[in-house]
């Protein structure tokens, strides 16, 4: 008889304890009504203006592209746009341009990237870097076609280069 009261007890006991763990969980996640409740009117990030503007010899100044070189490659485009409606030269004294920069060193390693494409192997077309003097003394090195073109051929190499997604300008050599 002791055991079976004992035995019983424990079951009562223990329904008791699953009572109070049901109740204590039910009021922790039902909320109160009068809950006072936390939050931020305040954005958390803020952004901050560049007030330090294109001083010279800072880094936003060497870090910014130079507006005149896009200037001058825009009216060479428009130009040979212009030359290529007026004059139907058949000389080949076209050359193509893949990329301009004032780093000579950085001219050898794209065209050294430009020369792994299997069309330059087919075709045989070597690369130059071209040195370019500007008026405003800047020099730039230019990744050019070492062979010539008629202007008909040029366009055409320049429009499969830009289906590979090379980027080409065609250009009159002087």
């Amino acid at each position: 008889m002791k055991n079976l009261s004992l035995k019983f007890s424990l079951i009562i006991f223990s329904y008791i304890i699953l009572i109070v763990l049901i109740v204590l969980s039910y009021i922790s996640i039902v909320p109160e009504e009068n809950l006072t409740v936390l939050e931020n009117k305040s954005p958390l990030v803020k952004k901050i203006e560049n007030k330090f503007g294109a001083e010279k010899d800072t880094v936003y100044k060497i870090l910014e592209k130079p507006k005149d070189i896009e200037d001058i490659i825009e009216s060479e485009l428009s130009e040979k746009k212009n030359n290529k409606i007026i004059q139907k030269n058949v000389s080949k004294i076209y050359r193509l341009q893949f990329a301009s920069f004032r780093d000579k060193e950085k001219s050898l390693k794209t065209s050294e990237k430009i020369l792994k494409n299997s069309f330059f192997k087919k075709q045989k077309i070597n690369l130059d870097i071209k040195k370019i003097d500007l008026k405003n003394n800047k020099t730039y090195y230019r990744v050019v076609t070492a062979s010539f073109f008629t202007l008909k051929e040029a366009n055409s190499h320049c429009e499969i280069f830009k289906k590979k997604k090379i980027n080409c300008i065609v250009i009159k050599d002087k």
